[in-house]
């Protein structure tokens, strides 16, 4: 019998990776945290009761790559709240980007954030030496970020001073993640063998291996897909994630006339533009480029003739995305097995947050309705893997003293219904009314973070995932 809870999830199908159970069990919430999974549990005592009954009740989803930053993107915290997305790993800014967005838009989640290396924005260039990436590190750990983000296929470094970035992250103890590419090759299948080269023997996350499976080395995607696959077989100590969004998201700020990213520059090619200003106006214009576009609680895909005015409105200050991903290889990339049965690319994410793909849950149920994944194989790419990436213990999965984060979601159509953060309702049938946030960290940066009045979740990254896996 439940006394005294706070939350009851009553009547719902349970999918727990972490004690692989399945069934219909009632979910009692105290204090933030789960006190007691069962059947028919009493609604006596218990302040509050969902019923689920008829739904799919799953740990929240973690997304071990999101965009929140810079803060134009924070809108995201709500797209992610309505996603079903409790805990993720922002991927594109610095920390102080976040925390102002947060502060703004902040809808109840967790985040890690990993501070980005910019040529001639954070560092001094693409060949910045070894002290100056020790030293940015240093100061980035410090203030509560968990480590960087090597943005290698927009923003390329030297091979040089990628492979140090790396290592001055594994000495440090701190998270690295890496979107392929250098100043050797860029963001495809060669810039892929590149980081495996780079990393060597170190940990690194390898972000969206779908994004180097587009046909630009081989000439097939799927062969490209099936070459990844078969390099990340041979290195199983590397962590990685996979999306399945058929559209891309990348900046479309310009310098000197040029789109300043150099996957939007790819891009352009592909389409058979000039990778310039005149080039991107063009691609938007002939519907190969789409614009994305902030409101108040959501982004969106503009029309052509929108997309032009706005692009120009906001001197190209804004996101574009290009349908460059396959579907061939998005399903080749979540579903393959090693030949001990585990999942080669660690965990599925969606490269959402402030761009509009959050679609963890419900194309996650897609692969579970077309048989290609078992509910319980879906929870552990979308919950317990990515958890486990960045060291959280007590979340991605349901088991007694987890952490009471969890979604309740509608099979037929694969959206979330409630979404549930630190034992908290953030979301309820597509309103969100969770405020503020949780940033996870580690112990060294736990003071900073408390010095400014930021809750904290401190994480020890020596037992994660990340350097934890062989």
């Amino acid at each position: 019998m439940v006394s005294h809870c706070d939350l009851l999830i009553r009547g719902g199908y349970l999918v727990d990776p972490g004690s692989n159970r399945l069934g219909r069990f009632d979910v009692s919430i105290e204090g933030g945290r789960v006190v007691q999974v069962g059947p028919e549990l009493s609604v006596d005592g218990a302040r509050e009761v969902f019923e689920a009954r008829g739904r799919l009740v799953l740990p929240g989803l973690v997304d071990t790559h999101v965009h929140l930053t810079p803060p134009e993107r924070a809108v995201g915290h709500k797209m992610l709240a309505r996603a079903g997305v409790t805990c993720c790993l922002d991927c594109g800014g610095t920390l102080e980007e976040y925390l102002e967005g947060m502060a703004r838009e902040g809808a109840g989640i967790s985040a890690a954030v990993i501070n980005r290396l910019d040529p001639g924005v954070t560092i001094s260039g693409p060949d910045a030496s070894r002290q100056e990436l020790s030293d940015y590190l240093e100061s980035s750990l410090d203030a509560g970020a968990l480590g960087l983000k090597l943005l290698g296929g927009h923003l390329p470094l030297s091979p040089d001073a990628t492979t140090a970035a790396i290592e001055v992250a594994n000495r440090a103890g701190a998270y690295a993640a890496f979107h392929c590419g250098s100043t050797r090759n860029g963001s495809n299948l060669l810039g892929f063998q590149d980081a495996l080269e780079f990393t060597g023997g170190n940990r690194i996350h390898i972000c969206h291996v779908t994004a180097y499976c587009r046909g630009l080395t081989l000439g097939s995607p799927v062969e490209e897909s099936m070459a990844a696959l078969k390099e990340l077989s041979a290195r199983p100590h590397i962590v990685s994630e996979s999306h399945m969004a058929p559209y891309n998201g990348t900046g479309a700020s310009l310098e000197n006339g040029v789109p300043r990213s150099h996957v939007t520059r790819t891009c352009l090619k592909m389409g058979g533009y000039d990778p310039t200003c005149e080039g991107l106006l063009a691609a938007v214009r002939e519907g190969h480029t789409l614009v994305q576009k902030n409101t108040a609680s959501d982004v969106v895909y503009l029309e052509p003739e929108d997309g032009v005015r706005y692009l120009e409105e906001k001197n190209f200050e804004t996101t574009v995305s290009f349908s460059v991903n396959r579907r061939s290889t998005a399903f080749l990339l979540a579903t393959e097995k090693n030949e001990k049965g585990g999942f080669i690319v660690t965990a599925l994410s969606t490269d959402g947050g402030g761009i509009p793909r959050n679609f963890l849950l419900s194309h996650g149920l897609s692969l579970v309705r077309f048989e290609a994944l078992t509910l319980l194989e879906m929870a552990h790419k979308c919950c317990l893997a990515p958890a486990r990436m960045l060291g959280l213990k007590n979340k991605g999965h349901l088991g007694v003293g987890a952490d009471a984060d969890l979604v309740v979601a509608d099979f037929r159509s694969h959206e979330a219904v409630l979404t549930v953060a630190a034992g908290r309702i953030i979301m309820v049938n597509g309103l969100v009314v969770g405020r503020g946030g949780t940033v996870v960290t580690t112990e060294r940066g736990k003071k900073a973070l408390a010095r400014r009045g930021i809750s904290a979740t401190v994480v020890d990254l020596s037992r994660s995932l990340f350097y934890t896996a062989a």
